[in-house]
């Protein structure tokens, strides 16, 4: 064959191999590409809960006042009914007075938040900075006169958890003997229980704790007080896996103090910039969250704050919680879903 012909058949053929075998060996990283990148076990997501706490205080007389309980009963009525319109939920918790009014009066509006879907649960505004010396036995004795109250309205299988009762005794070990399964919302008062080294940052001197941050959300930075933790005991903030309860916060301000980051307390004023400072600060937490741990936010609104003249700034609350949800950024839930959900997911 003439050499001029041999040579470019030659140089075809050669070519033809050389582009078979780099096709070859793209399909097979393709192959291994594909292997390495599928999970063998996917991952949960889990949601950012939006919550509310309303509390019926120790201070309130309504175990007195017959008026006052009715006026309560009719505020709780109209936050419910709000609520019910955008697909939200709030959660009510009780000390011994509306707790003990409820059935002097003859009228159980705590299982009817129950009934309708609400959240309910025990407020134990007890222990604080000067509670003395006393034990843990002692101290459970504080929570089970609570608890055993609400147990009366909505049934123990109901009432799973309670907000406040931080002091310098183990108040973990107290709320767990008293039969509580989680607490709720921990500020400055309990880290009482603490050697201040092991306390969430150095502000947390017992004189501070005494004089002005007693009431003060804790830990400080939102970002660590979002996720639910398992405790031991009292004597730190870092996650048991033997925990006897749960601690679940994320604790914002009043929904009137949101603007001013709870700052303005007593004598905020609800706003609508109240409800545009708390969507950017959900976006933002949504933003960062670890999306495999359960994460929660919950803003305090008085049962006070449930009124006609409020309506126009709730029920923007209310729409643009329920745009969140909608957008899939958040999710409405009762103090003890939340916990559930925790739970569940460990």
């Amino acid at each position: 064959m003439n050499k001029k012909i041999l040579i470019p058949i030659l140089i075809l053929v050669l070519i033809g191999v050389a582009i078979t075998a780099t096709i070859m060996m793209l399909d097979n990283q393709e192959e291994k590409i594909v292997e390495n990148t599928i999970p063998t076990e996917t991952e949960e997501e889990m949601p950012l809960f939006m919550t509310t706490m309303t509390h019926m205080e120790a201070g309130f007389n309504d175990d007195e006042n017959e008026i006052m309980f009715w006026s309560h009963v009719d505020q709780l009525t109209y936050g419910m009914d709000l609520a019910d319109e955008y697909d939200a939920i709030i959660t009510v918790e009780t000390e011994k007075p509306f707790a003990t009014a409820s059935i002097k009066w003859d009228y159980n509006i705590m299982a009817e938040v129950l009934e309708r879907g609400h959240g309910v649960g025990t407020h134990c505004d007890i222990g604080g900075v000067d509670q003395g010396d006393i034990t843990v036995e002692m101290f459970a004795k504080e929570f089970e006169e609570n608890k055993e109250l609400v147990d009366m309205l909505i049934g123990e299988e109901n009432n799973h958890g309670c907000s406040g009762g931080g002091a310098p005794t183990d108040w973990v070990l107290a709320a767990a003997l008293a039969g509580f399964e989680y607490l709720q919302g921990p500020v400055g008062m309990h880290l009482l229980s603490m050697d201040y080294e092991d306390r969430p940052g150095e502000i947390w001197t017992d004189e501070y704790i005494a004089e002005e941050g007693f009431h003060i959300n804790a830990p400080e930075d939102l970002e660590d007080r979002i996720y639910l933790i398992k405790l031991k005991d009292a004597t730190d903030l870092e996650h048991d896996e033997d925990g006897v309860i749960v601690l679940t916060n994320g604790a914002l301000a009043s929904l009137d103090g949101i603007e001013e980051g709870g700052g303005c307390y007593p004598d905020c004023e609800l706003a609508m910039a109240d409800v545009d400072v708390l969507v950017e600060i959900i976006r933002e937490v949504d933003g960062y969250r670890d999306r495999t741990q359960v994460a929660k936010l919950n803003v305090y609104i008085p049962s006070n704050m449930f009124v006609e003249k409020n309506e126009v700034i709730l029920r923007y609350f209310f729409e643009e919680m329920q745009k969140l949800q909608e957008e899939g950024i958040i999710q409405w839930a009762s103090q003890w879903e939340v916990v559930e959900t925790y739970l569940e997911s460990n």
